[in-house]
């Protein structure tokens, strides 16, 4: 056992779920308690949308389009920095980001951790 059921009984990708259809009090309340293994799943989607090696549709890549910068940035951090740069954005970036690539990656986080 990881320790994560202790800590954090859910999974990343409910957790990565949550994040995009909640508001920003309720994401920063998530991304305070979430466990580190999330931002390590973040930094990999970040590298794969960075790389763009994830089949999205016209309509999803534009949706994160104007996120890049954020994108960018993030893609190599390790996990405190990835937890510190999600928690200091604003505008709604991050959800909007998760609500174009979560249709798209649903069953690869569910096998990462």
């Amino acid at each position: 056992s990881s320790g994560i059921n202790a800590e954090w009984p859910l999974r990343p990708g409910y957790i990565l779920k949550k994040l995009a259809s909640n508001n920003a009090k309720s994401r920063k309340t998530i991304l305070e308690n979430a466990p580190k293994e999330l931002f390590v799943v973040f930094n990999i989607l970040f590298k794969l949308l960075a790389d763009k090696n994830l089949d999205l549709t016209n309509k999803q890549r534009k949706n994160i389009e104007k996120h890049k910068k954020l994108i960018q940035t993030i893609k190599g951090l390790k996990g405190n920095t990835v937890k510190r740069k999600l928690l200091e954005q604003k505008g709604g970036a991050l959800s909007a980001i998760l609500s174009a690539i979560l249709p798209v990656i649903g069953g690869i986080i569910s096998s990462i951790i």
